[in-house]
């Protein structure tokens, strides 16, 4: 089967068969979990699934069963979109790598929102829901705060933090979010409406991360980590998936994200350029969460060395299969 279509075939599968929840539970859940405290939230464990494997979030409760401390789900647009023409995922096998340009496809604010409420019915109190927004394909660019704000009010009740994925090379000039100029206005808008929904549902506001790219240089990380600061978000999510080819042993001529081991330098690299500025920065600072190229304990120990209080993995998952998660909590 092409990469898509499998992985698609697995989610489905997932999605619909609760009969074998305990013999994955006893088959692959850790035994070792070291609970810990982010923002608001307590996570049973650092480890979770990042956003683009579970886009609809059909089978959050495996995930839960599995043994994740949370999921991200999405990316979620106001509507209902099929992403780019296939073929467009790509396994680089030798590299140990995936090449997409899905481009957020995904079935909508409204109909992602029922999924997740369907789920919580049974799903473990411990268990965490972030949501990954974005803005669709035909939204202009001048525009795309208003698909964000429509995703984060939709949502709101049902996340448990949100993520505002700025950083997708598969969707024309979303990058162009990282600039000061549209980045601030982004975030004070979002920060705005965090504060009135957080008034009206009688609740704290909700953490907000911010997914940034890995082929940013440090003028850029340092201008996301200031804007970040000034609108006093949680924190940063580094990183997507990269557009650089360095690297690969084999040729591929794919547009797209790269992500997998050949990302993880990349992400480090960013991942610690915050940690940095994070250490500077005297008053308030940005919680951290790694992603790209983990695959074992040791990628995840890079991560927290370089500042993460939680790790997520996607192509680790793809090629180590489920049993990941409890050699790398073990």
């Amino acid at each position: 089967m092409d990469p898509e279509s499998a992985h698609n075939c697995v989610l489905n599968f997932f999605s619909k068969v609760r009969i074998f929840d305990t013999l994955i539970k006893i088959l692959y859940s850790p035994k070792n979990n070291e609970p810990i405290q982010v923002s608001d939230l307590a996570f049973r464990n650092k480890l979770g699934l990042s956003a683009g494997f579970d886009k609809n979030g059909a089978a959050i409760k495996f995930w839960d069963v599995l043994g994740f401390s949370h999921i991200e789900i999405g990316t979620v647009t106001p509507l209902s979109q099929s992403g780019n023409p296939k073929p467009r995922m790509f396994r680089l096998k030798k590299d140990s790598a995936v090449i997409n340009r899905l481009g957020f496809n995904n079935k909508g604010a409204d109909e992602i929102r029922k999924n997740i409420l369907i789920a919580k019915k049974t799903l473990s109190k411990d268990f965490v829901i972030g949501i990954n927004i974005g803005k669709n394909k035909d939204t202009p660019i001048e525009n795309s705060i208003s698909d964000y704000k429509i995703c984060f009010e939709k949502l709101y009740d049902v996340a448990d933090y949100f993520t505002l994925n700025i950083s997708s090379p598969n969707t024309e000039k979303l990058r162009t979010l990282h600039e000061s100029e549209n980045l601030s206005e982004l975030l004070s808008q979002i920060q705005l409406l965090n504060n009135e929904l957080s008034q009206k549902f009688s609740k704290n506001i909700k953490p907000v991360f911010l997914k940034i790219s890995p082929d940013i240089n440090n003028i850029n990380a340092q201008s996301v980590y200031e804007n970040a600061v000034t609108h006093k978000l949680t924190g940063i999510i580094a990183t997507n998936t990269t557009v650089s080819r360095s690297g690969l042993s084999e040729d591929i001529n794919e547009t797209g994200g790269l992500s997998g081991k050949p990302v993880k330098i990349l992400s480090d690299e960013i991942l610690n350029i915050f940690n940095e500025l994070n250490k500077k920065n005297s008053g308030y600072k940005l919680i951290l969460i790694g992603c790209g190229g983990i695959f074992n304990s040791s990628d995840v120990v890079d991560k927290i060395k370089k500042g993460a209080a939680l790790v997520q993995i996607y192509t680790g998952f793809i090629y180590e299969g489920p049993s990941i998660i409890k050699k790398i909590l073990n």
